[in-house]
């Protein structure tokens, strides 16, 4: 009996997954007034994302006989850290404002994704900040989508931007 790759299993999975993202996206009322992308745009994005990336992946990982583990102890130790950095940022979107916490998610979520790799401390954290100005001013300037300015800011009567 031939045994079934993982990789075309959850490459099929994923496949399905992008499917049901598109169509749910396609049931969502889209009713444009000007040239605004409109709320149609990131989902399908990421519907599509999702389906070319499995693609690639069950074709460049999928031949072979690879009988390594998925997540090793360490693998899981780190996934644990990610789920709870993802927790993290949530909850202190809300507190202190999507700006200063997409500085440090983003530079948490890059500490622990580099593994063994040395990455300069100077240079990482220069990337979040201008990353995290750019999603932020892109969104609230470009595409006038308010994000969380944070609760503390507003109790103790600090205006951010």
């Amino acid at each position: 009996m031939k045994k079934i790759n993982r990789t075309y299993v959850m490459g099929v999975f994923t496949l399905i997954v992008a499917a049901l993202i598109g169509y749910g996206t396609s049931k969502v009322p889209e009713m444009l007034v000007s040239n605004e992308p409109g709320p149609r745009l990131f989902p399908y994005i990421s519907a599509i994302g999702l389906a070319v990336f499995a693609v690639l992946s069950m074709i460049f990982d999928g031949p072979g006989e690879d009988n390594k583990p998925y997540l090793d102890h360490a693998g899981y130790i780190r996934l644990i850290v990610i789920m709870a950095e993802c927790l993290a940022f949530a909850v202190f979107m809300n507190l202190i404002g999507f700006w200063i916490t997409g500085v440090a998610g983003l530079f948490a979520f890059i500490w622990t994704l580099k593994g063994d790799k040395k990455i300069n401390v100077a240079v990482c954290l220069i990337f979040c900040i201008v990353l995290s100005s750019i999603c932020y001013f892109g969104f609230t300037r470009g595409f006038n989508i308010p994000l969380p300015k944070g609760s503390i800011w507003e109790s103790v009567g600090i205006s951010m931007i």
